[in-house]
């Protein structure tokens, strides 16, 4: 595990089963950083560390007695463990464990190596503590959330385990492990870091980027659903602009509009100049998306997963203790998070927009809510209702955490980002949105049966793709499954978790498209 870990390579480590180990340079490193610290210890008894022989927060001035260091450990582990709420999804959960053991195996934390390798023991047995979702503010770290992974390690607690929620100690006895008995420092190593806020935000980075190719595929069934113009999309309409995501947006959607024929999907003669913004300004608000995307998320998230999030921080070659640092504020994450939030909100936005045109007949041209015999049938009207809800809760969703700092600790820790409460949103709009581009989908395929013949083009093969999923609606039918059907190609990563999912591949193999969005912006930029 030497190398930086991109956060792609991080999802996968936590939805796979591959195990992971460290190497003896890192086993090394890990023990150096011990050994600096029990020698500073030794040789300075008088000295004053913070979290390490003191209290924490606003009680940093209160010194632990000697005697009293190891109780401390177990009293620091269990007063953090005040979460509340559902439990967190267990790969998330996972993305915690792998970016302490990351954050740990650095060697800024004094750590011992007997702690670090039963957390590993733990990820690679798939024994996953049970996490309260709510708790952290995002500083000093993840403080509560870890607390109850550290909770686990002294075996306490609860854990998931194949399938099952169990007590820690019975999941333990049964591969006859002994709980650690934390020494000097380690409770507050443990506590301290941005694990939660890492996990979520690469979960969320990972899957928009699955997402905005699937945004891009529904926007362009839409659009020749709608007989839109393609004019706005080719590459002579984009020279003006200086923005490199409505450059990369537009090409893929002329590439997913293009057709054999000329003639495919023209507008119709009697339709105005102009498309709706929805239609024709597609590739600006998808390359906005890009540009948060690539530009900003990504960088954080990379950042995030490979930094050294602790404190205090141990300088092993130095021999020395760092007490005032800041790694574990999560302003960074809680802002990417909410910029990632307002973008995925938008998205979902506009292809609301789209669905309504597709289902409204004095806008498309076609059956009322996309079923012939309407009245008798409802078609597609109340699936428009789903999508309108999910807009709806994600507009309320958006609103940045990052500026909702609340004091604590007695005014010690007087600005907190809110960074986990911010990734949390951000993954639950993700899915939202997912849902929303999935209900486009459904509809611009139903809406497309209406245009038969269709033109042989990239968007008669895609459609005839999702046609394999999902049959026509000649009557009404249960929707909800279809939804389901069209979200899990969207939010699944395929059987071996690859980069891209079932679905993007499928469209990949037929079509020839191959989503370059990565190194079109970053090679760009």
């Amino acid at each position: 595990m030497e190398d930086q870990m991109h956060f792609v390579d991080f999802v996968t480590l936590c939805r796979g089963k591959e195990k992971i180990y460290l190497s003896q340079k890192e086993k090394k490193i890990v023990e150096e950083s011990r050994g600096a610290l029990k020698s500073l210890i030794k040789s300075n008894p008088d000295q004053v560390y913070y979290g390490i022989n003191t209290g924490v927060g606003a009680l940093l001035k209160k010194r632990i007695p000697r005697r009293k260091l190891r109780e401390f450990q177990e009293n620091l582990i269990m007063s953090h463990a005040c979460g509340v709420g559902l439990s967190l999804e267990k790969e998330t959960v996972k993305g915690m464990m792998l970016h302490m053991i990351l954050n740990l195996k650095r060697g800024y934390s004094g750590i011992r190596l007997e702690t670090l390798e039963l957390l590993i023991e733990m990820f690679n047995k798939d024994i996953i503590p049970v996490v309260p979702e709510k708790g952290s503010l995002g500083a000093s770290g993840d403080l509560v959330p870890q607390a109850y992974i550290s909770l686990a390690l002294i075996g306490k607690g609860e854990v998931w385990h194949q399938g099952e929620r169990l007590s820690t100690i019975s999941v333990f006895e049964k591969y006859k492990i002994q709980p650690v008995k934390l020494q000097t420092g380690e409770a507050i190593a443990l506590l301290n870091g941005t694990a939660l806020m890492s996990s979520l935000l690469a979960f969320t980075a990972h899957h928009a980027d699955n997402l905005i190719k699937a945004a891009h595929i529904a926007a362009a069934m839409s659009i020749a659903a709608l007989k839109g113009n393609i004019q706005p999309f080719i590459k002579e309409s984009q020279k003006l602009s200086y923005h490199r995501g409505r450059e990369v947006s537009a090409a893929y959607l002329a590439e997913l509009l293009s057709s054999k024929k000329t003639t495919a999907f023209q507008p119709n003669e009697d339709k105005s100049l102009q498309d709706a913004y929805s239609l024709r300004c597609a590739s600006r608000v998808f390359g906005n998306f890009l540009e948060t995307l690539y530009y900003h998320v990504w960088k954080v998230a990379l950042e995030e997963i490979n930094n050294f999030s602790g404190n205090p921080e141990i300088f092993s070659k130095e021999k020395k203790i760092e007490q005032g640092g800041n790694n574990f504020h999560g302003q960074s994450l809680a802002q990417a998070a909410d910029n990632l939030s307002i973008a995925l909100t938008s998205l979902a936005g506009i292809s609301e927009r789209r669905i309504e045109r597709l289902l409204n007949p004095s806008l498309s041209g076609l059956p009322p809510f996309l079923t012939k015999n309407s009245g008798l049938n409802t078609g597609l009207m109340i699936a428009h209702y789903t999508a309108a809800a999910l807009v709806a809760e994600n507009r309320v969703l958006a609103n940045p955490a990052s500026i909702h700092s609340i004091p604590v600790a007695a005014g010690q820790e007087d600005f907190v980002s809110m960074g986990a409460l911010a990734a949390r949103k951000a993954w639950e709009i993700c899915k939202n949105t997912e849902y929303a581009i999935a209900i486009e989908i459904l509809c611009a395929t139903q809406a497309l049966d209406f245009r038969k013949p269709l033109p042989e083009s990239n968007i008669k093969k895609i459609h005839k793709i999702v046609r394999s999923y999902v049959p026509h609606l000649g009557r009404d039918r249960k929707l909800d499954r279809d939804i389901e059907k069209i979200f899990s190609l969207i939010h699944n990563c395929g059987n071996e978790y690859q980069n891209e999912n079932e679905f993007l591949n499928e469209v990949k193999k037929t079509t020839g498209i191959v989503f370059f969005f990565e190194t079109d912006m970053l090679d760009g930029n």
